[in-house]
């Protein structure tokens, strides 16, 4: 079966399993950026560094990366992914992982900066928030959706910081990944959404008409921290070094990647990409998110006054 072309960070993207969480390409004729293709995946890289249980990385930076009774997939040279899905496996799961670890390793190989961190637009840049799982980044995306924002990426934000100037967020999936409660908040029926794993009480959000699919420029990023005391809430500037720290603490699957010698180039995209960035910002929140509403307005606030 042949599948539409999508759209995919200004990548024309063909894939013989089907997209349905990506646009439709609708730019110009030139061959596809990336191809996604059904294949046997072999067991074992030559040369293969061990990057834990689950990712093997060669030394020309291809990677091998199979998850048990989803698939195994080949990322090479940031253009081409080979798929072999595991017998039984549906193809919702072995697209979660294509567009979570699998996406990151290919950012990786382009050159990019890929962030866990949710962005949305504000007037006429991105503003990223990432944190560790659990932390609201999501969530905090669909408030600022349910305002009338548009939402550039959730869980992984791809930045460009290959080209001179700001850098620039690469807008990637129109959807929200969202847990039940967090729908429930927002008044939505999980009836008719697709769950993002069986197991999970979490769905994807289609956000197409809240989805913004041009580049634009990073103007702030907010690290995000819960805390159970609102006395310990606060907002707090990070410079220098300790904004850094807290960039390279959130660059998507770092962990996974510093095993091996190739994230020496990833932490030096990431530290030019702080340095570059106007406003980091440490933002610690009630757990409950109680304070949703008065975040957002800060946030919109501190960026018309930039």
């Amino acid at each position: 079966m042949v599948f539409t072309d999508r759209l995919l960070c200004g990548w024309r993207v063909r894939s013989d399993l089907p997209l349905p969480d990506l646009l439709s390409w609708n730019g110009d004729d030139r061959d596809p950026d990336l191809h996604i293709r059904f294949a046997n995946v072999p067991e074992t890289l030559a040369d293969a560094v061990p990057a834990g249980p689950l990712l093997q990385i060669a030394k020309d930076g291809t990677c091998r990366f199979a998850l048990p009774r989803v698939a195994a997939y080949l990322v090479r040279q940031g253009r081409e992914i080979l798929v072999q899905p595991a017998p039984g496996a549906t193809d919702t799961a072995v697209r979660t992982f294509l567009f979570g670890t699998v996406f990151g390793l290919l950012a990786h190989q382009r050159g990019l900066v890929p962030l866990h961190a949710s962005s949305v637009r504000i007037g006429d840049t991105a503003v990223a928030f990432t944190g560790r799982s659990g932390t609201g980044k999501s969530t905090l995306a669909a408030a600022f959706l349910h305002h009338g924002y548009e939402v550039l990426a959730d869980d992984v934000t791809v930045v460009d910081v290959t080209r001179p100037g700001c850098p620039m967020v690469l807008p990637a999936f129109p959807r929200l990944k969202l847990w039940q409660d967090a729908l429930a908040a927002l008044e939505i029926d999980t009836a008719r959404l697709e769950a993002v794993r069986p197991e999970l009480q979490k769905f994807a959000l289609p956000i197409e008409q809240g989805f913004h699919s041009a580049p634009l420029p990073l103007a702030a990023v907010y690290h995000l921290e819960t805390v159970l005391d609102p006395r310990h809430a606060a907002l707090e500037r990070l410079r220098g070094l300790k904004a850094v720290m807290a960039l390279q603490g959130h660059v998507y699957r770092m962990t996974m990647l510093s095993r091996i010698s190739a994230p020496i180039a990833v932490h030096v995209a990431a530290t030019q990409l702080a340095t570059r960035l106007g406003a980091h910002w440490r933002l610690a929140r009630c757990h409950d998110h109680g304070d949703t509403e008065a975040i957002i307005a800060g946030i919109v606030a501190r960026q018309a006054a930039s």
